[in-house]
């Protein structure tokens, strides 16, 4: 009687462990989301506290998969942020990041589709994820993979879930003229078929709206069915809002990829049930992953590789004015030189070499003088003299005054500053602040009148 008596504890032991074990083994699904990255691949560095980068992003999808939570990663639009060979260059890189993230789909915005449809062509059968879009048709000799919806079945906790994707792009953001070979349908006449479709067919529904929130609010009113909504064209950095039509949701990761939207789900035996919704930032509490390192690695040598410093065509300046280079303006300007050679405007190129950036484009512009522009900066090896954030490029080209030092020259002000000290990469910009940094000292010039600062 006895022996039973402990068997039968063990066994109801062993049934509450495995019971707690089952529970605690519990899965969510969690619906991961960015967008408009506008070619933004990593933070710049030109001030501290930055947030964003595909590298942050990467160890923050690691560390959602240590949970072993079930994760769609998805994409809302907008990669690239223009048209050229750099922008081009940042797409590719992004589609490869997105594929090895193991994004589920990457929904078409204004921005994509006026990349060279050729690129779009290549990009839409290679990259290891779906282009969506509900409302986009391309019409081109060649083809473009585009699907209008993307339904993805995964396993949660027990439970076939199958969750349907729909992308659409707001009429009001496409430029008829940018493309011949593309058509925007209206979005909500797009989606009636579509969601009717698939409302019988999925368990959730998520739309991909690269519009802004007022018209992915209009849409939510017309598709009750729609759960979620991830909207864009928002203000630059989310404050961590949401907004609800009736129960569904929209919510924006904000832009240049800085935030990760995080919506959890819990599965039952009724269905699915939306628990959670986190904005997270990409600050530096998220390692940089060496995967997505080495990607930014081989984008730097892309751009070395073809030469896009030399590729940038260069304005003409004035009446023959010409760049001399700072050193040139040390022969009279002693003092203010030397004081100038210790600022951060004076390292300014070597800031770009220590991280391997000197053959950016996007960075040279304000690490050095004049690129850009005839006689201006184009490589080290042509025109090193010109290197580091020089007298001129505050002050103008220096020709006129070497040949006529007594008439006015250089006068500058705050906004000659904010060409480089802009919202995106100086954000905490004050003129009276930054200025007393690089203020001349005071300094008499023998037998010439002191020029304007």
């Amino acid at each position: 009687m006895f022996m039973k008596l402990f068997i039968g504890c063990i066994v109801t032991l062993l049934f509450i462990v495995s019971s707690i074990n089952l529970y605690a083994a519990t899965e969510d699904l969690l619906i991961v989301f960015s967008g408009e990255e506008l070619g933004s691949l990593e933070p710049c560095g030109c001030f501290e506290g930055q947030i964003g980068g595909i590298s942050r992003r990467d160890s923050l999808l690691d560390l959602l998969s240590g949970k072993k939570d079930v994760i769609l990663p998805v994409s809302l639009g907008d990669l690239s942020k223009s048209a050229g060979r750099q922008d081009d260059i940042k797409m590719e890189i992004l589609c490869r990041a997105l594929g090895d993230m193991d994004y589920v789909t990457h929904n078409l915005g204004e921005k994509d589709i006026e990349t060279d449809p050729q690129l779009i062509s290549y990009l839409s059968q290679t990259s290891k994820f779906v282009f969506l879009s509900s409302n986009i048709q391309f019409t081109t000799p060649f083809p473009i993979k585009i699907n209008p919806y993307v339904l993805k079945e995964c396993m949660v906790s027990g439970h076939t879930i199958k969750v349907a994707f729909l992308g659409i792009l707001s009429k009001a953001l496409f430029n008829n003229h940018a493309s011949d070979a593309v058509t925007v349908s209206e979005p909500v006449q797009a989606l009636k078929p579509l969601v009717n479709e698939l409302k019988k067919k999925a368990s959730l529904l998520v739309l991909l709206s690269h519009s802004p929130i007022e018209e992915s609010a209009e849409i939510a009113k017309s598709f009750p069915e729609i759960d979620l909504i991830i909207t864009g064209h928002s203000i630059e950095e989310p404050d961590g809002s949401v907004v609800y039509v009736n129960s569904t949701l929209i919510v924006s990761p904000g832009k240049q990829g800085k935030y990760v939207g995080v919506v959890k789900y819990s599965t039952h035996n009724m269905g699915i049930k939306r628990k959670s919704v986190e904005l997270v930032p990409l600050d530096n509490k998220y390692r940089d992953s060496q995967e997505m390192i080495s990607l930014l690695k081989e984008y730097q040598q892309i751009v070395l590789d073809e030469d896009l410093l030399g590729n940038v065509s260069q304005i003409p300046l004035l009446d023959n004015v010409s760049y001399v280079g700072s050193a040139v303006c040390g022969l009279c300007h002693k003092v203010v030189h030397n004081h100038w050679s210790k600022t951060k405007h004076g390292v300014a190129y070597n800031t770009l070499v220590s991280k391997g950036y000197q053959y950016d484009p996007e960075c040279i512009k304000c690490h050095t003088t004049g690129y850009g522009y005839v006689s201006g900066f184009v490589n080290y090896d042509e025109n090193n003299n010109l290197i580091n954030t020089g007298c001129e490029s505050c002050h103008g080209a220096g020709s006129p005054h070497i040949q006529h030092v007594t008439e006015p020259y250089g006068v500058t002000d705050e906004h000659d500053c904010m060409v480089c000290h802009d919202a995106e990469h100086s954000p905490k910009f004050q003129f009276n602040e930054y200025w007393r940094k690089i203020e001349h000292p005071e300094e008499t010039l023998s037998g010439i009148p002191k020029t304007p600062e």
